[in-house]
């Protein structure tokens, strides 16, 4: 490659990458609303033209240099390199190996099964994958010393103890139903030796899962820990939100059962909840109150991520140490701003609402001890500098609880509360998570080498694909990758609030249908089907649209990609042979599903581990969950197969190196979603108001936003899959029908389905 090549391949790169950081000046001002964004929008797609059409003289040796000097204005150092090359002779360079037609090829050599790539990846996986999972059990157990067991609690057995009493009230399961809870169990915890308790809650669309860090800490400074999945989440069949989403039952239960758990100290029982679940255990402390802080079964309770007004009307009437924890940067805050909600007049109430020891405190000094835990009117506030989803997840926020509860329930731990070891468990499941999918993507290289499989591979040369691309070609290939990221970017807070208008189960959690039940997933339903069939109608409506344009600028079409289409068929030998590989491309799929949760419920059995990483995860399969998944997998489809003829069909034909493949699939599927956040957040850190708060007719939509922080993993790694699986397959139906059965099936378990199986 000559000078002038070289100059102008960097000024093709630097264009590429002002331009991203011109449409994320967009972002920002659309986020502040400011009417800028057009400028920066439109200075960003000139400087991407201008990338590609360097990029295009530099290798054609066609097109208008002075038009490319000019367009770079909007990027000054592709100017500046444009302007140095100019002068310089193009000189031709020879076509590379990758875009030039191979005469003749290097016989295959077929390697025993057993010693293929594929195979050995297959099992080195594996290994890995019980690796981690035991790696993240050792974290779990403190290395043996806590006892981490499931059970569940039944209508039965909140009967079967003192009536389901305590204090007078009631706390009976009311439906044949049951609660899914998890115990850990120091083993210093004994007869003998009672240990304080703690009570820990997830909040809306979380699982217990996902407050294993809070019980993992607490447990190995002594505390015996029970956690339980809220109504309609995780393992429950109970749908409701009563007894507190559950909590009430299950203190209920084990407070009265005094055969099964003689280890425990029922004079120093506490409980923590975060987001919905702090509302839910300050209910739980309010109405376990009893007369005094003598009677009162709840001796402590920390509320994490909860300030409605409903939750601070019962402050007068706990008898129970407390904390109130409110991230300085929850989302949720916005809604909070009336003289009667901020979080300034909530924390007041807090301090001063003391039963039997009220005040009247005009400001609340943060991480300050007020009143006295003997007398159980202690009050402490905290404000984390983190977000609300975070904030479980946060160090800062989980060393507060544990110091809490330690000087509350007087447990008297030597660890200090900042010594945390919770994360070893959390990055050995998310490497067990990356295991598991390296596994499957393996097992379908070594199903694709079998007789029986072997079939679905096209054993049809594809046609010629050059590196030499029309110049109308780029324009149409990138303003559609452009148009669809936007497009992606600007509806899903609409379709997320029309979801809440079209379903069912709306916005109201006490409404249970077998009618698209999962309230959150509706909206990642509206978005994916509408935007998979977007992408659908332009892959198939672009080419023919370019095929029209450069005809009828008399250009040679003789040989036009159509085999971008071909890519797309299922073939075979006749049509029994047609039908055969059809139903192989369905059989595949589902033996990959099967062996991914095949190993998330092997791990679960034999470690008690599944796969996750924070907000995204993979749990074992549940009837609830699976009848759900199994109602939205047919129409979120729609996306996965459109993302997977695009990024095959289209993006893979570029002539590009396969990173450059993998890298522009992964963004153009994330980056929509990767915008969303950003004007979220810059509107938020300027304002104190996120963008997407209230939408349409006053619904509540920040939490959608919340959803969009794992969605965004999910989309950027779906493009490497897919395209991984039609390297391996030759076919892109099978890593579509795999990808989306795995993903739909994380995305449902890990919220909140209102689907009535009792």
């Amino acid at each position: 490659m000559n000078c002038k090549r070289k100059l102008m391949k960097a000024s093709s790169v630097v264009s590429y990458v002002v331009a991203f950081f011109w449409f994320l000046a967009a972002a920002v001002s659309f986020a502040l609303s400011k009417n800028t964004y057009w400028l920066y929008a439109c200075c960003g797609l000139l400087s991407l033209y201008n990338g590609f059409l360097t990029s295009s003289i530099r290798t054609t040796g066609k097109g208008n240099e002075i038009v490319a000097l000019v367009l770079s204005i909007v990027s000054l150092p592709s100017f500046v390199l444009n302007l140095i090359a100019l002068p310089k002779k193009l000189e031709a360079e020879e076509p590379c190996c990758c875009c030039a037609e191979q005469t003749a090829e290097k016989p295959l050599v077929k390697k025993p099964l057993l010693k293929s790539k594929s195979f050995i990846t297959m099992v080195v996986a594996l290994a890995l994958i019980f690796v981690f999972s035991f790696s993240a059990h050792m974290f779990e157990t403190v290395g043996g010393k806590v006892k981490v067991s499931d059970f569940r609690l039944t209508q039965a057995m909140t009967q079967s103890y003192n009536g389901g009493e305590i204090n007078g009230k009631k706390f009976v399961l009311p439906n044949d139903t049951s609660y899914s809870a998890t115990m850990y169990v120091p083993k210093t915890a004994t007869e003998a030796n009672p240990a304080p308790v703690v009570f820990v809650l997830p909040g809306f669309t979380r699982t217990k899962a996902t407050m294993a860090q809070y019980a993992i800490e607490l447990a190995r400074r002594g505390f015996v820990v029970f956690t339980n999945d809220p109504g309609g989440q995780g393992g429950t069949t109970e749908t409701s939100t009563t007894g507190a989403n559950g909590v009430e039952y299950l203190v209920q239960y084990v407070y009265n059962n005094t055969d099964d758990f003689k280890f425990i100290d029922r004079s120093r029982i506490g409980a923590v909840g975060h987001s919905a679940g702090g509302g839910n255990v300050c209910t739980l402390a309010a109405d376990m109150a009893g007369n005094s802080y003598a009677e009162s079964i709840i001796k402590a309770v920390y509320i994490s991520g909860y300030i409605k007004v409903s939750s601070a009307n019962k402050y007068k009437n706990l008898n129970s140490n407390a904390a109130l924890s409110y991230a300085y940067y929850d989302e949720g805050a916005f809604r909070y701003q009336t003289d009667l909600s901020s979080f300034e007049v909530i924390s007041r109430r807090f301090i001063n609402e003391v039963k039997g020891d009220a005040h009247n405190y005009d400001d609340v000094a943060y991480d300050f001890a007020y009143g006295d835990k003997d007398a159980g009117t202690y009050r402490i506030v905290h404000r984390e500098a983190i977000n609300h989803c975070f904030e479980m997840y946060d160090p800062i926020s989980i060393a507060n609880t544990v110091k809490f509860f330690d000087e509350m329930l007087e447990a008297n731990s030597s660890i200090p509360a900042d010594n945390q070891i919770w994360f070893g468990k959390e990055l050995s499941n998310g490497l067990a998570l990356a295991s598991a999918f390296t596994f499957v993507i393996a097992l379908c290289g070594v199903l694709m080498q079998t007789p029986v499989f072997a079939s679905l591979k096209q054993s049809e040369k594809p046609l010629k694909v050059t590196a030499e691309k029309s110049i109308s070609h780029r324009v149409i290939f990138w303003f559609c990758m452009i148009a669809t990221a936007i497009l992606a970017c600007l509806d899903y807070i609409p379709l997320a609030n029309l979801s809440i208008e079209i379903f069912p189960v709306g916005n109201s959690s006490s409404t249970y249908t077998f009618v698209f039940p999962a309230r959150m997933i509706n909206s990642i339903l509206l978005w994916a089907s509408i935007n998979g069939a977007i992408g659908l109608v332009i892959f198939f409506g672009t080419t023919s649209i370019e095929y029209l344009i450069d005809k009828a600028r008399g250009k040679d079409v003789s040989n036009y990609d159509w085999g971008k289409f071909k890519a797309c068929g299922i073939y075979g030998n006749g049509a029994k042979g047609v039908c055969l590989n059809i139903l192989k491309t369905i059989l595949l799929p589902l033996i990959l599903f099967g062996a991914f949760y095949g190993l998330v419920s092997l791990s679960y059995l034999i470690f008690h581990q599944d796969f996750r990483f924070t907000l995204v995860s993979a749990s074992p399969l549940n009837a609830r969950m699976l009848l759900t998944a199994l109602e939205y997998m047919p129409i979120i489809f729609i996306f996965y197969i459109s993302n997977s003829i695009r990024v095959n069909c289209s993006i893979g034909r570029e002539g590009w190196k396969e990173w450059k493949v993998l890298l522009v699939g992964a963004l153009a599927n994330s980056i929509g979603l990767m915008f969303i956040l950003v004007i979220n957040y810059v509107c938020y850190f300027s304002t104190g108001t996120p963008f997407y708060g209230y939408w349409g007719n006053g619904t509540e939509i920040w939490l959608y936003v919340n959803m969009v922080f794992g969605l965004t993993v999910m989309m950027f790694i779906l493009p490497i899959f897919n395209r991984i699986f039609y390297k391996k397959t030759g076919n892109v139906w099978v890593g579509a029908i795999a990808c989306c059965m795995i993903f739909v099936m994380m995305t449902i378990s890990a919220s909140v389905s209102y689907i009535p199986l009792y």
